[in-house]
């Protein structure tokens, strides 16, 4: 077996106007490179292919955007694959092809013609032509998310939208599409999604400070596509899976660091766990996470139905605990690091008005939506507490990997040139925020943003 980097065979790169009786083209002796994206925060995933040839492919197809893609090719003994061939060597529709939605870089020298292809999954042009244009009835979140992507609004293939993607939300909640794009709408919805049981708040929020509520338990989820498909995974969900240790979940794979420049055989199929390069982006911004509120926060509430004001303090250190922070053993402190006890004061203040009467559910039509009334202070909480530190590694090309998986990593202490111990607190297992596959010949990589 040869190392990933150097390992590529592609079995069919062809373009195709599904609209021309036109047959495929075969692209694939003139593919330079291929470049394929994926992020925790992107509805779509997209891919970049840089073409190079002397034949005016732009005007053969001709190219205008919308062209099907087909892809497969064998990458590091993994398949990568986009779309299928039916037995004259046409792209076969709603089998997983990829769409052009741009044609950029073009440059036409006298003896070649190059140029990039950018291209993305059709639920892209589907998202663009299509709205909520009725009401949503009181139903949890993540079914309002599966009935925008089902055939009552985007018609996603049913393929795309895996029961075990889709996670269950605790709380309902109703709403008018108001003519929004679908997945503006799943990502305006994401925030007010609740993982668990603890909503809302505990004890009689008052205008006085010495007895104000406390919010209680997160919120936040997160939507966006990765080769499976359609994922809807609420933060704590996926954070959490990263205390799983690499035997207790099949999808874990294990890379190690070796030191810069440490490699070996190149036909040792062991070289494909190595890490080619990290570093740690240690983010983490003091004056942006009390702008945001992230330690400590106020929210004032407004019940228009009873015509009562309540103060509702939330402290996000106090509601995630350690089980759910992604370390082994980690305590809470060590996961969510409050400097200077910022979190005994409160840096930003919210104010929110119940919505009794807007949707007219219930049998007098002023029972309210069903938001928790500081879902704002909980998930923008939550969120930029999930970004504010990364680490970033470059590895040996393997496709199998995607956004939402859990890997392990480890790396040694590193003294004098010597490696005998572990460096215990950057040693564990991480979640896949971001992730580039890069194929070439002879320079296959995947470069991952990980979190915990």
């Amino acid at each position: 077996m040869a190392l990933a980097v150097s390992a590529l065979k592609y079995n069919y790169v062809s373009i195709q106007n599904p609209k021309s009786e036109k047959p495929a083209i075969d692209l694939t002796n003139h593919l330079v490179q291929t470049e394929y994206f994926e992020d925790l925060l992107s509805p779509v995933i997209t891919m970049t292919l840089r073409i190079r040839s002397e034949f005016d492919y732009i005007g053969r197809v001709p190219i205008r955007g919308g062209e099907m893609i087909a892809f497969s090719a064998e990458v590091g003994g993994t398949t990568f694959q986009f779309g299928e061939l039916d037995g004259s060597g046409n792209i076969i529709p709603d089998s997983g092809e990829l769409y052009v939605y741009k044609l950029s870089d073009l440059s036409a020298p006298s003896q070649a013609q190059d140029f990039v292809l950018n291209i993305t999954s059709v639920e892209f042009f589907k998202n663009e032509t299509s709205r909520c244009q009725f009401k949503f009835k009181p139903q949890t979140i993540d079914q309002h998310v599966r009935q925008i992507l089902g055939p009552h609004v985007m018609n996603v293939n049913p393929d795309k939208i895996l029961d075990e993607n889709i996670e269950t939300s605790e709380n309902t909640y109703t709403f008018i599409g108001n003519n929004r794009k679908p997945f503006y709408t799943i990502e305006w919805l994401c925030p007010k999604a609740i993982t668990n049981s603890v909503q809302g708040a505990s004890g009689i929020g008052t205008t006085s400070g010495s007895n104000n509520a406390q919010g209680k338990g997160t919120a936040g989820f997160l939507f966006y596509e990765n080769r499976e498909g359609f994922n809807f995974k609420s933060i704590e969900s996926l954070v959490s899976s990263t205390t799983l240790k690499s035997n207790q979940k099949k999808s874990v794979y294990s890379y190690v660091y070796k030191g810069k420049g440490a490699t070996g055989n190149p036909s040792d199929p062991s070289e494909n766990t190595n890490i080619n390069l990290y570093y740690f982006n240690k983010s983490t911004d003091v004056r942006r996470a009390l702008s945001t509120g992230q330690y400590a926060n106020l929210t004032i509430f407004y019940d228009s139905l009873e015509q009562k004001f309540s103060q509702i303090e939330y402290r996000l250190k106090g509601e995630v605990n350690d089980s759910t922070l992604g370390g082994d053993d980690k305590n809470d402190d060590e996961a969510l690091p409050v400097p200077k006890e910022l979190d005994q004061y409160i840096s930003r203040l919210y104010t929110r008005i119940s919505d009794h009467g807007t949707v007219g559910i219930g049998s007098d039509g002023l029972e309210a939506s069903g938001m928790d009334q500081v879902d704002q202070a909980k998930s923008i909480s939550r969120y930029n507490a999930l970004f504010s530190q990364s680490l970033n590694i470059q590895v040996p090309c393997n496709t199998n990997l995607k956004v939402g998986d859990i890997i392990n990593c480890v790396f040694p202490n590193l003294r004098q040139g010597q490696t005998n111990s572990l460096d215990e607190s950057a040693s564990g297992n991480y979640l896949i925020a971001r992730l580039n596959h890069h194929i070439q010949a002879n320079a296959c990589f995947t470069s991952l943003n990980l979190i915990r």
